[in-house]
C-alpha cells in the first residue's frame, strides 16, 4: 500500500463528489502523482498517519495539516478552502460558525469608528417642511426621507431617536452614523429588536445583531441602548402588518415596510405620542444587549470585575498581575483623579486575598508581545493610564510571565487582534470589550447570555484550533525579547558612558 499513489477502492471514492475534508484532500493527493511513502519523505510526517487522514479515521492538528499542503500543488484559494473545510470538520459546523463570526468581529471593530470630520450629507430638510403626513415608495426615495428626518434631528440641541429598526436596513445605520458623527450634536438613540434564543454549542444567529450593535455603540458622538426581547425562531417577520418599524424622532414619526422599500412620514402629536407609549411597552419586556462604559468609569469598572476574570483576547499580554505598588506608584501618569485610581487599585487588586488563576488563560499576539519589549507600553487597560516600562520592570513582567506559561498563549498570525482591542470573558456570564486608543476610548459590557456563551465556546476552544502556537515557540519569543531589551540596555549604556571613558583615556 505504501508504495501505490492511492489504492483502487480509494480513487474509486474520491472520483464522487469530495463532500468531506478527507476526500477533498485525497483528490489533491491523487492529482500530485505522489505516492503515500514519497509524501511522507517529503513532509516527514507518518505514512500510517497520512493514510488515516485520508481514510478519515484521524483527524490531526492543523500543523499536521499545514506540511501536508505545503507539499501539494495547491493554489493559495484552494489551500485557504481546504483549511476551513478542515476547521470546520473539527470543530463542528456550529462552532466554527460562532467562533468565525466572533473573530471577525474582534478583527475589524476598530474599523467602525466613524470620524467626526465626515463632512455632513447635503440637507433635505426642506422636503418636511409643514408635513402632517408623507407617504413614499421605492427603496432610493424611503432612505432620501429617512435621511431628511436624520438630518432634520441632528440640528436640534439635545436630538433623540426611538426606533425599532432592525440591523438589515444597513442604509439607515450608516447614515445615522455618518450624519450624527458630522453634527456634533450627541444623540440619544433607543433601539428595540428581536433575538433568538440560542443553545450552548449550537450556531449562534445573532452573531450580526451583536456587530451591528457594536458598530452604534463605538460611535462617540451616539449615547446607544439596544435593547432586545426574544422572539420564537420559527415565527416570521410581521407579514400581517403593512408597517411593522418605527423611528420616532422630535417632531415626526416614520413607520417602514417589512422590506424597507415603502415608509410613511406622520407629523401628528397625537400619533407620536402613542408610539412612545408603544416603545415603552415593548422596553418592559426587553433587557440591554450591551451597555457602555464611560471613561470615567472605566478603571472602576475593570477593578470591581477582576475576581471575575475567566479568560482574556488581546493585542498584548494582560501583564497587570505583575503591576506592584511600587510600579504603580512610578508609572500612574499625571492623569485625572490619580489619587482615587491608586486607592481603588490597591483595594481591589493588592488587598485582596489570593485567588487561584490557574484556570486563567490570557490570548495574545506575538507583535504585541515584541511592542511592549521594545516601548515599555501597556496598551490594555488600565495600562493606558501607565507611563512606559523601564528595561529592569519589562525584564520583570516577561520572566514573570514566562513562569506562568501555562495562563498564557500566544495566539498564531492567522488571528490579528488589532492594537488596543481587548475582549475579556468573566465568570457571571459577562463579557467586556473594549477598544481603547488616543481617539477611541471605548469599552462595554455585554450580557446577553446566549452570546456570553459563544465567546466563552470561542475561549474555550482556541487551544485545539490552529490558532495558537505551542508553549515551545512562546518561550523562545519571550526569550529573545528578554535578550533584545538586555541587548538594548547594554548599548544605551555604552553609549552614554562613551564621551567618559574617552576622558579616562
Amino acid at each position: 500500500m505504501a508504495g501505490k499513489c492511492i489504492s483502487e477502492k480509494t480513487s474509486n471514492r474520491i472520483a464522487a463528489p469530495k463532500d468531506t475534508f478527507a476526500e477533498e484532500l485525497t483528490g489533491y493527493i491523487e492529482k500530485s502523482g505522489m505516492t503515500i511513502q514519497k509524501l511522507s519523505a517529503v513532509t516527514g510526517l507518518g505514512r500510517t498517519a497520512i493514510q488515516h487522514t485520508i481514510t478519515g479515521k484521524l483527524v490531526p492538528a492543523k500543523n499536521f495539516i499545514d506540511r501536508l499542503c505545503a507539499a501539494l500543488p495547491m493554489t493559495p484559494e484552494q489551500r485557504d478552502e481546504l483549511t476551513k473545510r478542515y476547521a470546520r470538520e473539527k470543530a463542528g459546523e456550529a462552532a466554527y460558525y460562532n467562533r468565525s463570526r466572533i473573530k471577525h468581529i474582534i478583527e475589524s471593530l476598530p474599523q467602525h469608528r466613524i470620524s467626526n470630520s465626515i463632512t455632513c450629507v447635503p440637507a433635505g430638510v426642506d422636503s418636511l417642511k409643514d408635513c402632517t403626513i408623507k407617504s413614499v415608495s421605492g427603496l432610493v426615495n424611503v432612505n432620501n426621507l429617512m435621511r431628511a428626518a436624520l438630518l432634520k434631528e441632528s440640528s436640534l440641541p439635545s436630538p433623540k431617536l426611538i426606533t425599532a429598526i432592525p440591523f438589515e436596513y444597513t442604509v439607515f445605520f450608516e447614515m445615522l452614523l455618518q450624519i450624527f458623527s458630522a453634527s456634533g450634536s450627541g444623540l440619544r438613540l433607543e433601539h428595540y429588536f428581536r433575538m433568538y434564543t440560542c443553545s450552548k454549542g449550537e450556531k449562534n444567529i445573532n452573531m450580526e445583531t451583536l456587530q451591528g450593535a457594536l458598530k452604534i455603540a463605538i460611535c462617540a458622538a451616539i449615547d446607544y441602548s439596544p435593547y432586545y426581547h426574544y422572539v420564537n425562531r420559527e415565527a416570521g417577520d410581521s407579514l400581517l402588518t403593512a408597517y411593522p418599524y418605527f423611528m420616532i424622532s422630535s417632531d415626526f414619526s416614520v413607520m417602514v415596510s417589512s422590506d424597507f422599500s415603502s415608509a410613511l412620514l406622520i407629523g401628528d402629536k397625537e400619533m407620536r405620542e402613542e408610539l412612545v407609549r408603544h416603545s415603552e411597552r415593548i422596553k418592559s419586556r426587553s433587557s440591554l444587549m450591551i451597555t457602555r462604559v464611560g471613561q470615567s468609569e472605566m478603571f472602576g469598572v475593570f477593578a470591581n470585575c477582576s475576581p471575575y476574570f475567566y479568560s482574556s483576547i488581546e493585542y498584548q499580554p494582560c501583564l497587570t498581575a505583575y503591576v506592584t505598588e511600587d510600579i504603580l506608584e512610578r508609572r500612574l501618569g499625571d492623569v485625572p483623579h490619580r489619587e482615587d485610581i491608586l486607592r481603588t487599585v490597591k483595594e481591589k487588586f493588592f488587598n485582596t486575598p489570593n485567588t487561584d488563576t490557574s484556570r486563567y488563560k490570557n490570548y495574545f499576539t506575538k507583535k504585541g508581545l515584541i511592542s511592549f519589549a521594545k516601548t515599555g507600553k501597556m496598551t490594555n487597560m488600565p495600562g493606558y493610564l501607565l507611563t512606559p516600562m523601564s528595561p529592569e520592570e519589562r525584564i520583570y513582567f516577561l520572566e514573570s510571565m514566562k513562569a506562568d506559561s501555562g495562563s498564557y498563549i500566544m495566539l498564531s498570525e492567522d488571528f490579528a487582534v488589532p492594537s488596543f482591542m481587548q475582549v475579556i470573558c468573566l465568570t457571571n456570564r459577562t463579557v467586556i470589550i473594549s477598544c481603547l486608543t488616543e481617539e477611541i476610548k471605548f469599552c462595554c459590557l455585554l450580557t446577553e447570555p446566549g452570546l456570553c456563551g459563544a465567546f466563552e465556546d470561542l475561549i474555550d476552544s482556541l487551544g485545539d484550533s490552529g490558532l495558537t502556537e505551542n508553549v515551545g515557540i512562546f518561550t523562545a519569543v519571550v526569550d529573545s525579547c528578554i535578550d533584545m531589551i538586555k541587548r538594548s540596555d547594554a548599548e544605551i549604556y555604552e553609549e552614554e558612558n562613551a564621551p567618559q571613558k574617552e576622558l579616562e583615556a
